[in-house]
């Protein structure tokens, strides 16, 4: 018999798929154009799974290189400068209010997740 997958393997699935996913579909940093070093940027910190996985174009996670991915861990203002720009102070209010919201995933709605961004990624 199968051995079920711990939640913790789970959401490195998921984490690793975002991340590839994120970085497949915009290519480049979002903020300073470099196409090197790219991470999975989030907005908001991923801490909370609210909006860990949001890939939606205007969610919390975008592609960044590691140099603005690092130095939005300290300091937030260029990130959020730069999605305020591009998508406007009220979406910005609105992504901060979902990522406000306490949000659980059992492990069904994790593997139901993984599948659904997994389809994306192979669209791409």
């Amino acid at each position: 018999m199968a051995r079920k997958t711990s939640r913790k393997t789970l959401i490195k699935k998921l984490d690793t798929l975002v991340s590839k996913y994120i970085r497949e579909r915009d290519q480049k940093c979002v903020q300073c154009g470099k196409m090197d070093s790219l991470t999975n940027g989030h907005v908001f910190s991923r801490r909370h799974y609210a909006t860990r996985w949001d890939i939606s174009s205007k969610g919390n996670c975008h592609c960044q290189c590691w140099g603005c991915n690092y130095k939005h861990s300290y300091d937030n203002y260029e990130y959020y400068k730069w999605y305020v720009d591009t998508f406007g102070s009220k979406r910005f209010e609105e992504l901060r209010g979902e990522y406000k919201q306490a949000k659980k995933f059992t492990n069904v709605h994790l593997e139901e997740l993984y599948e659904e961004i997994n389809t994306k990624y192979k669209e791409l």
